[in-house]
């Protein structure tokens, strides 16, 4: 035992110089396919992430350090507690969740624990089913845009939600089991001018965290289209690093693209989730439950959207024909292992050690 202990970060640093290695040999036999995937991916961030984002993440600072979300939660208390066991004030927080998009309501609950408005364990249930895709992405781009069918964006929306209330109402403590958490330390709220700009510049650096990961991971996507020769195979991969290529990956799956579809919305993909860290530093939210949810979220997500298709029948005339395709190049077996490798260090080098304590 005494010896595993000694090796293992020995290992795990060993592991993490391969792939550093590997990563700089595939940007080094690749670097056109690198350059062209993070040039979409300053596409993405500039069309789509921070217009439709940006709003949301100063809505939610400005809501917590003003103290609406804390006079709004005084109202919804009895409902939060009743259906989720949380209190009051997240429900703004939970709100933005479902309607702000990846991952807003993640950042929403990263400011509510550094307020101490919540406690830790309350923040942990919120991610369980507060990182969701919004109306915009889910209906407009991938029913509308990207399956030719808004019925079908709305028919993966509600199935998406369903998913997420669920997930909230499965998890929530037994009304014996719930306590109320001891706080003696709470910032004051700030004066409406103060809020607006500390909320902006919070936004700000949410932002410029979250379009870091999205050229990192359009990047590596890049590579694993040179990597990757199989449409299926492609297609799962893309939804576990990003969702939005994964999505457009998987709307040319035919019959299989509602359950993919569902998969991947539900899960959000690996580049979300470190936006998220990067909101939830220090806070200690992010726990092995966090990983599980996610991937209930996704299997739940796919399978209401198929029983959702059935009792309301729709034509998606996409199937197989016009949706847009993700082509492989060549196939290099060394760098989809590159990725997948990189993915499984990234997932165990979790620091699993950062806390919040609560007095």
């Amino acid at each position: 035992m005494s010896v595993y202990l000694t090796l293992r970060p020995r290992i795990r640093t060993a592991l993490v110089g391969l792939a550093i290695v590997c990563g700089g040999a595939a940007v080094l036999l690749r670097p056109e396919a690198v350059a062209g995937g993070i040039s979409r991916g300053l596409t993405v961030c500039g069309s789509v992430i921070i217009p439709s984002l940006f709003p949301f993440l100063v809505l939610g600072a400005l809501l917590s350090k003003s103290g609406v979300a804390a006079a709004v939660g005084n109202r919804l208390e009895r409902v939060t507690r009743r259906l989720f066991g949380l209190p009051g004030c997240c429900a703004t927080g939970i709100l933005i969740g479902f309607v702000g998009g990846y991952p807003a309501g993640g950042a929403v609950v990263g400011e509510l624990l550094r307020t101490e408005q919540i406690t830790r364990d309350e923040g942990q249930r919120m991610l369980r089913f507060c990182v969701c895709g919004g109306p915009g992405f889910i209906i407009s781009t991938v029913g509308a845009g990207l399956m030719g069918s808004v019925p079908f964006g709305v028919i993966l929306f509600a199935a998406h939600i369903t998913a997420a209330l669920l997930l909230g109402m499965i998890g929530a403590p037994k009304r014996g089991q719930r306590s109320t958490p001891t706080r003696t330390t709470r910032h004051p709220r700030l004066s409406l001018p103060l809020a607006f700009v500390e909320s902006v510049t919070n936004a700000c650096q949410t932002l410029l965290s979250m379009c870091g990961f999205i050229l990192l991971f359009s990047g590596l996507l890049a590579l694993l289209d040179t990597a990757v020769n199989n449409r299926v195979a492609s297609a799962l991969l893309s939804c576990l690093l990003e969702v939005s290529s994964g999505c457009v990956a998987a709307a040319n799956l035919g019959v299989l693209s509602p359950f993919v579809l569902g998969v991947a919305v539900g899960f959000g993909g690996l580049s979300v989730h470190c936006q998220l860290a990067s909101s939830l530093v220090g806070t200690g939210a992010l726990t092995p439950r966090f990983w599980l949810s996610r991937l209930l979220h996704g299997s739940l997500t796919a399978l209401l959207t198929l029983l959702f298709l059935r009792l309301i029948p729709i034509t998606l005339p996409v199937f197989g024909t016009t949706a847009p395709t993700v082509q492989a190049v060549t196939d290099h077996v060394g760098i989809s292992v590159f990725l997948l490798l990189l993915c499984g260090i990234w997932l165990l080098s979790v620091d699993k050690g950062r806390r919040v304590t609560y007095n």
